[in-house]
């Protein structure tokens, strides 16, 4: 690897890294998230540092080139992120069906008791 590949490499995995960061810090995110995130961000920077962590794990695991056993990682990593994105997603608009019934049923109820309110005070007449 050339040292201006080196180089660019670790300047885009800091600015990743930093950007990450910056966007954590503006929102409110689940712990989950934000150690995956950082976790993410810091092997970025490691891997570009340090490229024969990447030659080392790509000859141990089978791959003929480091890329190939860096970009499958990625991909795979991204696939849990996604999974378990959706698992959350699903609660959430399982939760959110629930809250709109338990509403629903409350104004319902009210309109209820208001009906009856009037229909007693008409009578009372």
């Amino acid at each position: 690897m050339t040292s201006l590949l080196r180089i660019l490499l670790i300047t885009i995995s800091v600015l990743t890294f930093a950007y990450i960061i910056v966007n954590i810090r503006k929102s409110k995110v689940k712990l989950e998230s934000l150690i995956f995130w950082i976790i993410f961000g810091l092997m970025l920077i490691l891997l570009s540092i340090f490229p024969k962590i990447a030659m080392f794990a790509s000859t141990l695991s089978g791959f003929y080139a480091p890329i190939n056993f860096i970009l499958v990682s990625i991909i795979f990593l991204l696939i849990y992120k996604v999974f378990t994105l959706t698992m959350q997603l699903s609660q959430v608009q399982q939760k959110l069906e629930e809250l709109v019934r338990h509403i629903a049923l409350k104004e319902a109820e009210k309109e209820k008791a208001e009906k009856q309110d009037k229909n007693k005070e008409k009578s009372d007449e």
